[in-house]
């Protein structure tokens, strides 16, 4: 689908001396040289001419064989007819003799290393030597035998005995003709032509017995492999593909002419048809370009009188995609002799560049590239035309009708001449398009609406349709364009000289007039073509000014508004309102210049600002002067979107206003979120269709693809549904399988309040049934085509319901309002999709069409069929149950497919009984308990024990309290039944307040007793009339309780309050070490023996205890942390490995468990044998550490000590309050030394313990933190990494590498004491 777009033309008149030249270029440099008679004539890149007299060439007119400038040597090797070789150093200008061949050289050609070259002489030697003229080999040009790669008769037979197909037996009597003798007009010069990789040449001479041409394969040795078949009519042209699977030459047939390939074995394999008849055109060479893609055919016209003019001399420039061959240009040249081609040459620096020489020294410089020619597919209207360029016809293809695979087409253009470039129009002209024809006087145009265009009286140009259309059957949709013209240019004050691709880069910006380049050898000139429609319509052609340098793309926007010129050097330029050509600025003000010369340009507006995006041949992608990515393969501009293929297989889409505004501002490609496509590999962008967000890419091997992309037809649903076009939207949506949620999802205030909108244009309750069973929850907007709303902006919405139930609800009202006969299956679809299935009401709408039917047609079989579809048989069948109608019921099971006996007995049996009771039978049937509790309460009271089971059964408690009245007996049964399950589940405070409730007071006082809630268990036991003893004894379980759940206080006050047992209420403030409040009790009381008797005593028993348990901490901590550092030390030194592993309890080396705060006096010893027994370790973790034993010698002895260090320190932090309050106790009690002594040992205890945290646990912050930077060394960063090393080693354990705190911040200390 691509053609050949001239980027670049050149020409210039030298002076040669002779009609003898040849042309060659040098691909590093760039300059071309041209030897013509002892003249070497230098190009550079600007074709200032540089002209050198070489004597040594000699001036005898010798016909030149051959004229290759060699890199290696900076030398231009020229080879005469003669047999003379001379190599002519470029940069001294010095030749000298290479050697002579003995007879001439008939052809000479180099290989493409130019390591060896092939010389054919003139006594039919073939000669191969080195580049340094060694000769390698030397064999008779036309050998008798095969080659080395003979082939070998399998013995199937004779070839009589052979199957021959249609032709039956006689063929294999028929006689082989010998081929027919060259043609007349044939040089019987020899050719040579290597294949790309240098292994192998092929020659194509006169066989000297039959007088044919003869191909011959020869390997880089110089060895004959094969001998190609006779062909009659074998023509002298040879060109073997750089790719190196076919060898191309050309072959006159009685009927045709032929352009034919063969294979290196010399067989036949194909061809092509000249647009020639058999005697018209005679080929005088086949050339590939450099990449393989372009086959030269260089040929001239006979000449059909015996006139003095020269024939026509044509160069055919070829290209194959999908096994067809498309004549992409062709370049005519002058009919004087003196304007015959003398040489042509392809450039093996570049891709497509080719040098053309004529014999009167006219050189022309034409560098091409490969382009789409396609409409700028702006609007939805546009049919996305895509014009291939074959010959004198064009292809057009419409996309957005029918996908034609090349080389079809929608239909063709035929012109009276070939065509030399396509542009396609804009704004109302977008679909329509224009033809330069060859001689570029005239121009044909191609519309869908002719307007005030007239057509010419002699029209040579018909268009006929091809694929689906025309006399095939099919009926044509589209609309048919029709031709117009050719029509000629008239020149205003202007000298076009004859040549080809004179005018080029056509431009079609506005309906009243083009735009075109007009190169000549002393300018290049930007012309404005209008067009004017009078009596009949014509073209007058005008210069607007004169250009700076070459063109290389013109391009325009979609609306004709922006002109973008670009020349070689990559700087831009626009056509202003006057026709002037001034520099294109970019936003800053500064003239934009791009990074690199592109060949593929496109305007758009991005932030409402042009911009100028271009496709480098390095696959850099620039907008304006940024560099976008640099693996793009192609782009193409697609609305507000910029699409682009990648060297990564896959199609991105990028917004032009977000995602490539953010790659302006510094963003990178990998960062946005415009979800790449997937695609095969090579693929390149066609062109893409706006209607529908199609995308055409054309692979490899030229057969087409069509994919939608997600994100472009998201941005077209999206579209529609901004415009409240459901019906286009839902289509769009149906067609790509997007989820259908999207048209609630994408604006849901607009949708709710548009849904008569909605159902009007979508109709179809097929469709509508569609949308409904697709309804979910969830916002796809934000989920799953987040990326689509990445650029939108959107307003924040709450159902009121959840989404899916409001959406029914509305939705149904809309239908029946509607119309509900022709929705009523949408309707029985929205009642069944809701979050809770609504069932018994949808069939009680199918239950009313019973006997009739309704207005459109719908039965009751008909609607209860469609509720199969979405709900389960089963299912169904138990909410038909559920309605209590047995009609319903029966017409449900009579479509289920049940079998009667499995329902007909149990209606039966349900048909005797009470209503109520029925209705009961029926929800435990279904196991619809909370409606089975309400029938079965209706019941009364010979059904009440059922209901109470029920309710225990399925724990229906506080359903059931709101069935029954106030104060009745079954209310209270009820409570009653409650409270014993909250007893049961320990619930027991709770459990007290439904008995008190009740009335069951011994129950409720039993629940409060047991939750301790003293206050509500006293009250009930007021309230139950206890007797004095009782409410004593009462008291005292529960003080005892109390004191036994550590809830002293409480204790006290029900001592002090109920029992008036004063003693006993300061003994238990002093089990709980409560020393100032006991005090306070005592003075309370007025009993200040207590205080001698009770409350000294504790205070000195606990004094005792507090320092035994203060030096029991402190010898452990010092033991653990001495034995921990000899561990250390010891594997550090000693590097151990495994150690002795014991899995049981830790040895007898003591260590502190925590001691809980406020604990008893009476309390036991500190010290435990194991630390896994503390209180704060669960099962799950005492598992895991059991590991951690502090036997001496254990594996993981380290990791035990710092578990045991961690209790102890923390141990010692809890008890900084009980030694505060201890300390207030002994400095009340005039005990200041036994005081001043523990606040000094305890003081002792805090300080080591803080001092060793440090070496216990190293900071955390060396694993991580290294001192790099300027001004840190080597070894400072070597000791970090080793520190680094060694935390890593001590504990290796992670969750054991967090020290314990102290609180320091707790003032415990009294300063009287220090």
């Amino acid at each position: 689908m691509r053609n050949l777009q001239l980027r670049k033309t050149l020409t210039k008149k030298l002076s040669l001396v002779d009609t003898n030249c040849r042309i060659c270029s040098d691909a590093d440099s760039g300059i071309v040289y041209i030897v013509s008679g002892n003249c070497i004539v230098s190009l550079g890149s600007d074709l200032e001419e540089t002209k050198t007299l070489v004597g040594e060439l000699g001036n005898d007119g010798g016909v030149i064989s051959s004229f290759v400038f060699l890199s290696e040597f900076q030398s231009l090797c020229v080879g005469k007819k003669s047999g003379d070789i001379l190599m002519y150093d470029v940069k001294s200008g010095n030749a000298q003799s290479a050697g002579s061949v003995t007879g001439g050289i008939l052809a000479m050609q180099w290989s493409p290393d130019y390591e060896l070259v092939v010389i054919v002489s003139g006594e039919q030697k073939l000669l191969l030597m080195t580049k340094d003229f060694d000769l390698i080999s030397e064999k008779e040009l036309h050998p008798e035998e095969f080659g080395q790669c003979v082939p070998i008769t399998a013995g199937w037979g004779s070839k009589e005995t052979q199957f021959h197909g249609s032709e039956g037996k006689q063929a294999a009597k028929v006689e082989a003709k010998p081929p027919a003798p060259a043609f007349w007009w044939d040089d019987k010069c020899p050719r040579v032509s290597w294949r790309g990789d240098g292994q192998y040449f092929a020659t194509s001479c006169i066989d000297p017995t039959s007088g044919n041409r003869k191909l011959r394969l020869w390997s880089r040795d110089g060895i004959l492999q094969y001998t190609g078949e006779d062909l009659s009519g074998l023509e002298q042209a040879l060109g073997w593909k750089p790719s190196g699977s076919v060898i191309a030459s050309s072959q006159r047939l009685p009927n045709k002419h032929m352009i034919v390939f063969f294979e290196k074995n010399g067989l036949n394999h194909g061809g092509f048809q000249l647009p020639f008849a058999s005697n018209e055109f005679k080929v005088k060479e086949v050339i590939w370009s450099p990449d393989s893609t372009i086959l030269a055919v260089v040929g001239s016209m006979f000449s059909p009188d015996e006139s003095s003019l020269a024939p026509k001399e044509l160069v055919l420039l070829y290209s194959m995609k999908n096994y067809h061959w498309y004549l992409k240009q062709t370049l005519q040249f002058g009919t004087r002799e003196q304007e015959r081609l003398a040489d042509l040459h392809w450039d093996e620096g570049s891709k497509l560049t080719l040098h053309v020489l004529s014999v009167d020294g006219q050189y022309w410089h034409y560098d091409w590239s490969c382009a789409v020619h396609r409409s700028h597919c702006e609007t939805e209207e546009s049919t996305a035309n895509v014009a291939v360029i074959d010959g004198d016809t064009v292809l057009v293809t419409l996309f957005k009708v029918a996908v034609v695979p090349p080389p079809m087409c929608s239909y063709r253009v035929k012109t009276a001449a070939c065509v030399n470039e396509v542009a396609f129009g804009v704004g109302l002209h977008e679909n329509d398009f224009v033809i330069a024809l060859q001689n570029e006087s005239s121009l044909v145009f191609v519309l869908s609406n002719s307007g005030d265009f007239l057509k010419t009286s002699s029209n040579h140009c018909t268009l006929q349709l091809d694929g689906a259309g025309g006399e095939n059957g099919f009926k044509v949709t589209s609309t048919i364009p029709e031709c117009y013209g050719p029509y000629r240019i008239n020149f205003d004050a202007i000298e076009i000289p004859e040549c080809a691709m004179t005018l080029h880069h056509w431009t079609w910006p506005s309906k009243d007039y083009l735009l075109c380049v007009c190169t000549t050898e002393e300018s290049h000139q930007l012309l404005r073509v209008d067009i004017r429609h009078e009596q009949e319509t014509h073209l007058v052609a005008k210069s607007l000014c004169l250009l700076k340098d070459s063109v290389l793309t013109i391009s325009t926007n979609s609306t004709g508004t922006v002109v973008c010129i670009q020349y070689q050097d990559g700087s831009c330029a626009a056509p202003n309102s006057d026709g002037i050509v001034v520099p294109w600025l970019c936003g800053d003000g500064i003239p934009l210049k791009l990074p690199r010369p592109c060949a593929t340009v496109a305007v758009c507006e991005v932030l409402k600002q042009p911009r100028v995006i271009a496709l480098s041949d390095r696959f850099e992608l620039f907008c304006d002067s940024v560099k976008i990515c640099d693996d793009c393969t192609s782009f193409r501009i697609h609305g507000k979107f910029i699409l682009l293929t990648t060297h990564r297989h896959t199609l991105r889409c990028l917004l032009l206003d977000f995602d490539l505004a953010n790659l302006l501002n510094g963003g990178s490609t990998e960062s946005l979120n415009d979800a790449p496509r997937e695609m095969e590999s090579g693929s390149l962008l066609v062109t893409s269709v706006p209607a529908d967000g199609r995308v055409v890419l054309q692979l490899p091997r030229g057969n087409l693809e069509t994919i939608s992309p997600r994100v472009l037809v998201l941005d077209r649903v999206c579209d529609h549904l901004d415009r409240r076009e459901y019906r286009d939207a839902f289509l769009l949506m149906k067609v790509n399988r997007i989820d259908l949620n999207l048209l609630c999802d994408h604006d849901p205030s607009t949708f709710l309040s548009s849904l008569s909108e909605f159902v009007q244009q979508v109709k179809e309750p097929t469709d509508l049934n569609l949308f409904i069973t697709g309804l979910t929850d969830k916002d796809v907007s934000i989920t799953m085509y987040a990326s689509a709303y990445r650029a939108r902006k959107r307003v924040p919405f709450v159902f009121k319901k959840n989404k899916r139930d409001e959406i029914c609800d509305s939705l149904r009202n809309v239908l029946e309002h509607v119309d509900y006969d022709k929705y009523l299956l949408s309707v029985l679809t929205c009642h069944a999709k809701k979050t809770d299935p609504e069932l018994d009401e949808a069939l009680s709408k199918i239950y009313s069409l019973k006997d009739s039917g309704n207005k459109a047609g719908t039965t009751c079989d008909e609607a209860l069929k469609y509720l199969f579809y979405l709900v389960d048989r089963k299912d169904l069948f138990d909410v038909a149950l559920g309605t209590y109608n047995f009609d319903i019921v029966l017409m449900v099971a009579e479509k289920s497919q049940k079998d009667p006996k499995e329902y007909v007995p149990f209606l039966n049996k349900l048909n005797k009984l009470e209503p109520n009771y029925r209705r009961f039978t029926i929800d435990m049937h279904l196991e619809r308990y909370k409606k089975a509790l309400k029938n079965i309460s209706l019941c009364g009271e010979p059904h009440f024990s059922e209901c109470l089971n029920l309710i225990k059964s399925q724990r229906l408690y506080t359903t059931a309290l709101g069935l029954f009245p106030e104060g009745s007996q079954e209310r209270k049964e009820v409570w009653a039944i409650y409270g014993d399950y909250l007893f049961e589940k320990k619930h027991y405070e709770e459990a007290g307040l439904v008995y008190w409730r009740c009335e069951k007071l011994q129950k409720a006082a039993r629940a409060f007793e047991m939750c301790l809630n003293w206050n509500l268990l006293l009250s009930t036991a007021y309230q139950m009339k206890y007797d004095q003893d009782s409410l004593e004894a009462l008291a005292n379980r529960t003080i005892d309780a109390l004191v036994l759940a550590k809830r002293y206080k409480e204790a006290s006050e029900i001592s002090e309050t109920f029992l008036k047992d004063e003693e006993r209420t300061v003994r238990i403030l002093l089990d709980a070490h409560m020393w100032d409040v006991a005090l306070a009790k005592i003075h309370h009381f007025s009993k200040l023996e207590l205080t001698e008797k009770l409350w000294k005593p504790a205070v000195n028993s606990e004094l005792e205890f507090m320092l035994e348990t203060v030096d029991s901490l402190k010898a452990t901590w010092s033991k653990h942390v001495a034995r921990l550092m000899i561990v250390r030390e010891h594997k550090v030194n000693e590097e151990q490995g495994e150690g002795d592993l014991d899995d049981g309890a830790f040895s007898d080396v003591a260590s502190v468990t925590s001691r809980t705060v406020g604990g008893s006096v009476a309390g036991g010893s500190f010290i435990s044998g194991s630390i896994a027994t503390m209180r704060t370790s669960r099962n799950r973790k005492k598992q895991e550490r059991k590991k951690y034993v502090l036997k001496e010698g254990s594996r993981y002895e380290d990791l035990a000590l710092i578990i045991a260090l961690g209790e102890v320190a923390s141990s010692s932090d809890k008890l900084q309050e009980e030694c505060r309050d201890l300390l207030h106790a002994l400095v009340l009690c005039g005990l200041d030394q036994e005081a001043r002594s523990l606040q000094h040992l305890f003081a002792a205890l805090l300080d080591i313990i803080e001092k060793d945290i440090p070496n216990v646990w190293p900071p955390e912050t060396a694993e991580s933190t290294l001192p790099l930077g300027p001004h840190s060394s080597s070894t400072m960063i070597a000791e970090a990494v080793q520190k680094q090393k060694i935390v890593e080693h001590v504990i290796s354990d992670p969750a054991l590498r967090q020290p314990p705190t102290l609180r320091r911040n707790l003032c415990w200390k009294l300063q009287m004491l220090t």
